[in-house]
Order: C-alpha cells, then structure tokens, then sequence
C-alpha cells in the first residue's frame, strides 16, 4: 500500500469510528427523550397581554373563589399572567391587606 492509500484508510476508519459513536450518543439520547411524560412535551403557558388594574381584578377574583392556596405559579398558569406582574400585584394585594400569606409565607 502507498502512503497515501494507508492515509485514507486511516481517515476512513476514523470517520467510521465516529459515526458509530454518534450513533450511540443518539440512541442513548432517543431513549432519554422516551422517557419524558407527554404532558410535559405538551404543557404550553400561553402569556397574555393585560394592564395591570385588569390583572389585579383578576387575580383579586381568584383568590376570593379559591380555597386551595395559591402560588405565583398556580395564579401565571390559571390566569395566563406574566409572572413578574403576578408577583407585583401579589405584593402590593398583601400590602393594601386584601390577601395574606399562609403559614409556610406562600400567597
């Protein structure tokens, strides 16, 4: 064999080597992706665009219909609230008195 020969098939099994680790990288990948829940592949928080004296009615109003407590989490998902503005109008409802913490200082 030349050297030029020798040279390619060195490339060859090379590529060929990494062509079956990457093929084993996929299928460990494939079979990790397998085992997500579905419903976590679907759970999709649509966010919508609202002031923030609407956002306060709203979560006013859900805390007065809610007997479960309710965290930031609980009122972005039901409401479809920003989070951040979820946390604003949270502090400023414990601050005017209208709601209070739990035991654990969860809202």
């Amino acid at each position: 064999m030349t050297l030029i020969a020798e040279h390619q098939d060195g490339v060859i099994k090379d590529l060929l080597s990494e062509v079956a680790e990457l093929r084993e990288r996929l299928e460990f990948l494939e079979s990790q992706f397998a085992r997500i829940p579905e419903n976590i592949l679907h759970e999709v928080i649509e966010i919508r665009e609202v002031g923030k004296e609407e956002a306060k009615a709203e979560i006013t109003a859900l805390f007065e219909t809610s007997e479960a407590p309710l965290y930031y989490s609980d009122i972005m998902e039901r409401l479809g609230i920003e989070l951040e503005l979820v946390v604003d109008i949270c502090k400023e409802l414990i601050d005017e008195g209208a709601i209070g913490l739990d035991a654990n200082n969860t809202v």
